[in-house]
């Protein structure tokens, strides 16, 4: 159990002395001083919860020794004891927001009132300062991380720019490559014997399902209202897309295990687009420079809930770094350790987290170093 210090000020030998008594046998640490200017000292070396003084004091009043008190810590409770008192110097006191008077001769009862009072608000003030220190270094956390997340952030707004023109270019493109297209069918037919009509027109095609498949995209992300969606159809879509990628070089073997008649789902196709595209891209990105790389996209349903599962055949996962994987700004990618499927910003999954939660559902991440990663979301199924 703690000792409570306590600081007794009196230029009464007798006074000083019986007062220690008493508080020893209380378990107080006591420290006691004859002067205003030796109980200031002891004050700084010791920085006690409780001060009793008296007002009346050479060198030094009692009321120069509270306001030096109060400078150096005006949370200390103190309580004054005199004989002496008079009206002026009880104004000035309550001035100084001293905790109590007690009148000589001194009353134990009184005193030991008063001090138990006094412990309790000292107590109670070094809590609040506690708190308020805990909420300072939050608060300085929060900053750091605004901070951070701002200069990330700024980072995209090139590409936002970018992205609003790319927009105008896609649609610019579709009525050369309908050109393309048709002219390199009738090469075909008029021209057989032109070498690389195929290969031209295939190209053509390819660079059409790019286009399409980016513009829808875009539509899709400007739509904030509900709808009800199939989840496969969207997994399909973000594979889709993702392999027309042209960073995307892998050869991976694809198994789909997609349930027949799926349940719609209610949401909006973007945030879908966004959860699946993540991880979709996180699985790929881990099998980097892997032999066989192999995905695992599965769907399935229960009366109660819609399951979504990607899974793939890269390096894992520690267990250690599982349990991180979903707070904002870890990336096991940025930090070179062994998931080379991390992205980078550390914003990917913890996002993916926050919208799958927004939905009632969760999601949660399976792995073991050396035998892959999968993805398990789970959501409510409300199917009309």
């Amino acid at each position: 159990m703690a000792v409570t210090p306590i600081l007794i000020i009196d230029d009464e030998p007798g006074v000083v002395e019986g007062i220690k008594f008493f508080l020893e046998d209380e378990g107080y640490d006591v420290h006691e001083a004859l002067k205003a200017k030796d109980g200031l000292e002891i004050f700084r070396s010791v920085n006690p919860d409780v001060v009793v003084t008296d007002l009346r004091m050479p060198e030094m009043s009692g009321i120069e020794l509270i306001s030096e008190i109060k400078k150096l810590n005006a949370a200390t409770p103190i309580i004054v004891i005199t004989g002496y008192g008079t009206y002026d110097s009880a104004v000035d006191a309550l001035k100084l927001h001293v905790f109590d008077f007690i009148k000589k001769p001194i009353d134990i009862d009184v005193l030991k009132t008063a001090l138990e009072k006094a412990k309790a608000e000292a107590s109670q003030e070094a809590e609040i300062r506690r708190e308020i220190a805990q909420l300072k270094e939050q608060l300085e956390l929060f900053r750091g991380q605004w901070h951070e997340m701002l200069t990330r952030f700024s980072q995209f707004e090139p590409l936002i720019h970018t992205g609003r023109s790319m927009a105008s270019i896609l649609h610019n493109l579709n009525n050369p490559l309908t050109s393309i297209m048709t002219q390199s069918e009738l090469l075909q037919i008029f021209h057989p014997e032109v070498r690389d009509i195929t290969t031209i027109h295939q190209q053509a095609v390819r660079m059409m399902k790019i286009v399409s498949t980016v513009m829808r995209k875009m539509k899709e992300c400007k739509e904030t209202i509900a709808s009800w969606l199939q989840l496969n159809d969207i997994l399909k879509e973000e594979m889709s897309f993702l392999e027309l990628h042209p960073s995307y070089k892998l050869q991976i073997d694809i198994k789909w295990n997609l349930a027949e008649n799926l349940p719609l789902f209610k949401g909006i196709a973007s945030d879908f687009n966004q959860i699946f595209g993540n991880i979709l891209r996180n699985a790929v990105e881990a099998m980097e420079d892997l032999p066989n790389p192999k995905l695992l996209i599965s769907t399935w349903y229960n009366d109660t809930s819609i399951i979504v599962s990607i899974g793939d055949t890269g390096p894992g996962i520690s267990a250690h770094l599982l349990e991180r994987i979903f707070q904002p700004f870890f990336s096991t990618k940025a930090s070179g350790r062994e998931n080379r499927g991390g992205l980078g910003m550390g914003i990917g999954l913890y996002y993916c987290r926050e919208l799958v939660r927004q939905y009632g559902g969760e999601i949660k991440a399976l792995s073991k170093p050396g035998r892959g990663t999968s993805f398990v979301i789970k959501l409510p199924n409300h199917s009309p």
